[in-house]
């Protein structure tokens, strides 16, 4: 701490105003923006304590059922990423020091370049890429300190933390590909029984999550290998969105010195114990893979953070000159994307195309939205985003998906019985009134009673009386059945349980 107070003493007025603004900006961004509908869906989780979910690994379900004892509050959620771009930061210097020849300075400069990015702007909600990128770097950092020192403690945190960053997304198994190649070429180098102990304490994760996959009707892996993936076809456009993206994200600047300085004799740039070796062997295999995945799909902003956050240690190449201008020209770079969120937010009816407007009070006025709904009893509504929104505004754990065959947000079946509800009366909030034609064949009649919410906005609540079970099973839940939980025919079938199909009797 003494020693952070002092290198914060060295900034001059203007670093320190532009680390305090983005600071500031950043605490904006967590207090101002709407509750989502991913972050309200992972909220829902950690309220729902299980061994796995639907869509992802557990472990940011877990992170939130934690959080959640201590209290009920969005702002606390998300904390959480607040508080992890500093530690992320803090171990990103933690592991250039290892080579104790990197000037202490220079660590510093990199993490606070690291720690103003638009990398680390984007942690200001609590999802499963939050939660994987601080288990990734935790355990990519306890790994390069294993190796450096040999002590059990550090070996069993790297496996610990290498292991959650698994549970939190299927995107770190790449890193440990990438980390099981590092051991299997420095072998000879390295501590054997410590190596096999860290994969040992992986294998654990790695079986709890098909343990569960096994006997939740593959769940995890129908969705992120299957249903994913349908409809792809080459896009060029989407290869080079990719590299735009990744060169933002590791700064333009920051690239430009690096190729600049490419000539000259970088300091631990050589040997296994280097940490760029290491970061190196963590983060190319991902990126190598969502280059393939840009050939026929749009990569997501968020997918290669485990990669861009390793590589920032590549910076400790630069002199200090140079890292005190990518620590200026980050911070500006975020403050301006910060401030353009903010802007867009005061002017969202206006931003948003008309097609969509309808759906936005959900999130930016729920309070007068759950004025009208259902206080103790359960609703519906017809998208899981709305559902887990609502859910959360409305203080109603009640609140499920009617009529949805999409195949994200599926969680919710686990939490509903339809043919539990055979022939009762269902409260259904739909944002457009066209989607009336969508409710109103699984019930024998329906009141519609409009709910205005603003004066361009009017949601309709739907009273469903006489739930057709069989007609929904035939036309919904069969379809369902169909898409996300009916395995190829080679896949293994080691316990023959799916709760799906059991539930509405599809075996």
């Amino acid at each position: 701490m003494t020693s952070l107070i002092a290198f914060l003493s060295q900034l001059n007025l203007h670093q320190r105003i532009l680390l305090g603004v983005f600071v500031l900006l950043k605490i904006t961004l967590i207090l101002m923006l709407p509750l989502t509908g991913d972050e309200a869906y992972f909220i829902t989780w950690g309220q729902n304590l299980a061994w796995g979910y639907y869509d992802h690994p557990p472990a940011v379900g877990w992170l939130l059922y934690l959080m959640g004892q201590v209290a009920d509050n969005l702002t606390w959620y998300r904390s959480f990423a607040f508080v992890s771009s500093i530690v992320i930061a803090y171990l990103l210097y933690k592991m250039i020091r290892l080579n104790s020849e990197v000037a202490e300075n220079t660590a510093k400069w990199v993490a606070f370049a690291f720690f103003v990015s638009p990398i680390s702007l984007m942690f200001v909600v609590t999802a499963n890429d939050t939660v994987l990128v601080f288990f990734a770097v935790l355990g990519v950092y306890y790994f390069a300190k294993a190796i450096h020192n040999q002590a059990w403690l550090d070996v069993f945190l790297a496996g610990l933390f290498l292991g959650l960053a698994f549970l939190s997304k299927y995107f770190a198994a790449f890193m440990l590909i990438g980390l099981l190649a590092y051991s299997l070429w420095y072998w000879k180098k390295l501590n054997l029984k410590q190596v096999l102990l860290m994969i040992g304490i992986v294998l654990l994760a790695v079986a709890e999550n098909l343990y569960f996959n096994a006997t939740h009707c593959w769940n995890n892996i129908l969705f992120n290998f299957f249903s994913r993936t349908q409809a792809s076809q080459f896009n060029i456009q989407n290869v080079l969105s990719y590299v735009w993206m990744i060169g933002l994200l590791l700064s333009p600047l920051g690239l430009w010195y690096l190729f600049k300085n490419r000539g000259q004799a970088a300091i631990s740039a050589q040997g296994y114990l280097s940490a760029k070796t290491i970061v190196l062997f963590a983060s190319l295999p991902l990126l190598a893979i969502l280059f393939l995945v840009s050939l026929t799909n749009a990569v997501g902003l968020h997918w290669p953070l485990i990669s861009v956050s390793l590589l920032y240690v590549l910076y400790m190449a630069l002199n200090e000159q140079q890292l005190k201008r990518l620590f200026v020209f980050n911070g500006y770079f975020s403050i301006v994307g910060a401030l353009v969120i903010l802007i867009a937010l005061s002017m969202v009816s206006q931003l948003i195309s008309p097609s969509q407007k309808h759906h936005v009070a959900v999130y930016t006025q729920p309070e007068k939205v759950c004025e009208y709904l259902p206080k103790d009893k359960p609703f519906f509504t017809l998208g899981y985003s709305s559902q887990a929104a609502l859910a959360y505004h409305c203080k109603n754990d009640n609140v499920h998906v009617f009529a949805s065959v999409s195949k994200f947000g599926r969680e919710d079946d686990k939490l509903i019985d339809f043919k539990a509800v055979n022939g009762q009366t269902l409260s259904i909030l739909i944002t457009h009134e066209k989607d009336v034609t969508k409710v109103q064949p699984y019930f024998e009649s329906l009141h519609v009673k409009p709910i205005k919410i603003t004066d361009e906005t009017t949601y309709f609540l739907i009273e469903g009386k006489g739930f057709n079970y069989d007609l929904y099973r035939q036309q919904i839940l069969l379809k369902v059945n169909e898409k996300y939980y009916t395995t190829p025919d080679w896949f293994p079938n080691f316990f023959g349980k799916c709760e799906f199909k059991q539930k509405y009797d599809l075996d």
